[in-house]
């Protein structure tokens, strides 16, 4: 049972991972529908319906498009005087 429960999250955590790093229009309901049937026994061990999964799946694929600006380091402004 223990690694089935370790299997289903350390999969619940690298496809979220993945996820994160798709572009925002890359995501529609049909594509995580798609992702929660190839990983659907995880999911489920995991303890997460469909449902919330596929409103998961596209809330962390929206997610980049919303980023905060950027900070002064990714400027290039050190903020030092020359």
């Amino acid at each position: 049972m223990r690694t089935r429960l370790a299997t289903a999250i350390a999969t619940t955590v690298l496809l979220s991972l993945a996820v994160a790093s798709v572009p925002a229009s890359a995501k529609t309901v049909k594509a995580c529908t798609k992702e929660w049937q190839a990983d659907k026994a995880a999911m489920q061990a995991a303890g997460k319906t469909e449902k919330a999964y596929v409103a998961e799946c596209r809330t962390a694929a929206a997610a980049p498009a919303a980023a905060a600006p950027a900070s002064k380091s990714d400027r290039g402004d050190s903020g030092g005087k020359y």
